[in-house]
């Protein structure tokens, strides 16, 4: 009878001992992560310059002190394999400069935006070790900029896109990760720090 029970204990418990294994849980990941270049190069910091071609550009105003955030983001993940997961990413960056006129160099006004972006993604995952990894992927979503050019309120949807063509990371439940990411919301080296559930 004992043997019996003991079987039975056995056999219950069984499954709670497979999951309670680090390589069978955790299939819930959430990070924050930061990039450092902005991929949106249009507010660039200009220099005042005109060409034979284009007369025209010497009556534009001429751009400085144009300030960017780092990009941050936060990202949920669901693992369907070992291998692959799918999950959502946010993420948010700011951008700041000041108008000068060309010929007499007064401040003419200012521009300030926000960029806010949600991007479903998907990740593979190879060379899997038991505290690192490498993986690849890519997040195709939608964004919305909006902020003030001068006295006028701008706002405009647009696609938004990255992909990771590699990056590792180090780690078990909890992880750093570090991304050659890039896109039109960031582009370059992208750091994250997450908790596998």
């Amino acid at each position: 009878m004992k043997k019996t029970v003991f079987l039975i204990f056995f056999l219950a418990a069984l499954p709670f001992s497979v999951n309670a294994q680090p390589d069978r849980n955790g299939k819930v990941e959430v990070s924050a992560n930061i990039s450092g270049d902005v991929a949106d190069t249009m507010f660039g910091n200009y220099d005042f310059y005109y060409n034979s071609m284009d007369l025209a550009s010497i009556y534009e105003p001429r751009t400085r002190n144009v300030n960017y955030t780092p990009v941050f983001s936060v990202m949920g993940e669901y693992k369907l394999r070992k291998d692959f997961s799918v999950g959502l990413e946010a993420a948010w960056w700011h951008m700041s400069k000041e108008y000068y006129d060309s010929f007499t160099d007064d401040f003419t006004g200012s521009c300030s935006r926000h960029s806010v972006s949600l991007m479903p993604c998907v990740k593979y995952r190879y060379l899997i070790r038991r505290s690192f990894e490498l993986h690849s992927g890519a997040a195709v979503g939608a964004g919305l900029m909006f902020g003030k050019d001068g006295n006028d309120s701008t706002s405009e949807m647009q696609a938004a896109y990255q992909f990771l063509p590699i990056g590792m990371r180090i780690g078990r439940d909890i992880y750093a990760t570090l991304d050659y990411y890039m896109g039109n919301v960031a582009f370059g080296v992208r750091f994250g720090i997450g908790y596998r559930f």
